[in-house]
């Protein structure tokens, strides 16, 4: 599948997350900075597998990168500048179709980094105290942000071809 159809898969995904994360209580109905943050993270993942090839989509996401990463350096926000730079980097570490089309990526570098995000706030907001328990009582507050990054990445699998949801005939032969 091309950009375009991952973007716009993408965008409908993230719609029904946001909707999904309403309905259920994860987020009140009048929330609309989660709205928009959850319907990103979800339209993100489901792009983030293809930018490991050199193209128009990966150069304008390094340029937006670059952009965020000069609005977190002036806020002095630099655990989040660090985590989304590692996070940018990623895709790079390997050839097209690589490791980020592996099925069982999604399931390993969302709570990876969930778990540092959150290592690294409570390390500073504690003043060098760290507990495991107050690391996953975050992510449990957070956790739907965690399913928008699995339901989009795995959203670009699956349109990748990555999952066969209906065999054909020459399939069972």
């Amino acid at each position: 599948m091309n950009f375009r159809g991952h973007m716009m898969s993408g965008g409908v995904v993230g719609i029904g997350v946001v909707v999904g994360a309403v309905k259920s209580q994860y987020i009140a109905a009048n929330d609309y900075l989660t709205f928009i943050t959850l319907w990103i993270t979800t339209l993100f993942f489901s792009l983030f597998p293809d930018l490991d090839a050199a193209s128009v989509p990966q150069r304008w996401f390094f340029r937006l990168v670059f952009l965020i990463l000069l609005v977190l350096g002036w806020y002095e926000r630099y655990d989040m500048a660090t985590l989304i730079a590692l996070l940018a980097l990623l895709p790079l570490l390997d050839h097209h179709r690589g490791w980020t089309h592996w099925k069982i990526s999604p399931l390993l570098v969302g709570p990876i980094l969930a778990v540092v995000f959150n290592y690294w706030n409570f390390r500073s907001d504690l003043n060098g105290t760290f507990s495991w328990e107050s690391v996953w009582q975050s992510i449990r507050e957070h956790e739907v942000y965690l399913i928008a990054c699995l339901l989009g990445w795995y959203t670009h699998l699956l349109l990748d071809g990555h999952f066969r949801l209906f065999p054909t005939d020459r399939n069972h032969h």
